[in-house]
């Protein structure tokens, strides 16, 4: 027999996403768990802490499509949703990640075609300054651009550690994503979608670091070829408290510059040019 609890503001929870196919999730998760305090009975089978409850699952994180089905039959009413995940890098560079959920073009690794997730630039954008506060010898703390599943229209954001098992064992490492997680915070300010550079937005990341501006999507040079004005305004809708585009002018190719110049025209949008 199923039980489901009804939705109240007991409920309202940050929701942070254990995938136990994960090695980097389940070390965050278990971190998490000893540091924090962590406990059963306010949800039955879930661990509570405060504002948050950590959801464990065997399924990849790239395929919870049904995320937020399944968390409504549990009574959980998620604020937002932040995936504990592994960083992968074909260069094996050692780093601190966070970005926003979805797909420019095709779907290689879940999702669905030209869908993004909805995205939490308060909160990302938070836990990206925070680490930044207590960096980790040896790695790189970045945003990366939007990129793979699941889609959710929940507010999210994955974090992630990378990439060897050295790298999500470290425990410098594992306190500095964990504080970011459990003291990121939404700061009630606008959103920014993010324009151009490379997948890892050097300047976007560098300049949301020192301003203060809060950056959810970001679209790299890498899909631009994919880029039409509808993808943009999926992204405008799909990013909490939308306010303009910061974009990396020289990390732009002059048509998707003269695309978003007049979409930020025509929508009286704000536009900052790095």
């Amino acid at each position: 027999m199923e039980i489901f609890m009804t939705y109240d503001e007991t409920n309202k929870f940050k929701v942070l996403v254990e995938s136990g196919q994960d090695p980097s999730s389940v070390s965050i998760s278990r971190f998490l768990v000893e540091h924090y305090p962590f406990r059963t009975g306010r949800i039955p089978g879930m661990l509570t802490a405060g504002g948050y409850v950590l959801y464990r699952s065997e399924e990849k994180h790239l395929y919870m499509n049904n995320l937020e089905e399944t968390l409504s039959k549990l009574g959980i009413a998620p604020t937002t949703i932040i995936f504990l995940s592994k960083h992968s890098s074909q260069a094996k560079i050692k780093s601190l990640t966070v970005h926003a959920m979805g797909n420019i073009g095709e779907a290689i690794l879940g999702g669905y075609p030209s869908q993004v997730s909805m995205s939490d630039p308060g909160n990302m954008s938070s836990a990206l300054r925070i680490m930044r506060k207590t960096p980790v010898e040896g790695f790189n703390i970045t945003f990366e651009a939007t990129h793979h599943g699941p889609l959710t229209m929940i507010p999210s954001f994955f974090i992630e550690i990378g990439t060897e098992k050295e790298d999500w064992e470290n425990e410098s490492a594992l306190s500095t994503v964990s504080n970011a997680i459990m003291h990121c915070t939404d700061e009630g300010k606008e959103g920014f979608i993010g324009i151009g550079g490379g997948h890892y937005s050097p300047k976007i990341t560098e300049y949301a670091v020192n301003s203060g501006v809060n950056v959810g999507h970001i679209l790299s040079k890498h899909s631009h070829e994919a880029l039409s004005p509808e993808m943009i305004d999926q992204c405008v809708q799909r990013t909490k408290g939308f306010k303009g585009f910061l974009v990396d002018w020289k990390g732009t190719r002059g048509p998707i510059r003269e695309m978003v110049k007049k979409i930020a025209n025509d929508g009286s949008f704000e536009l900052i040019s790095i």
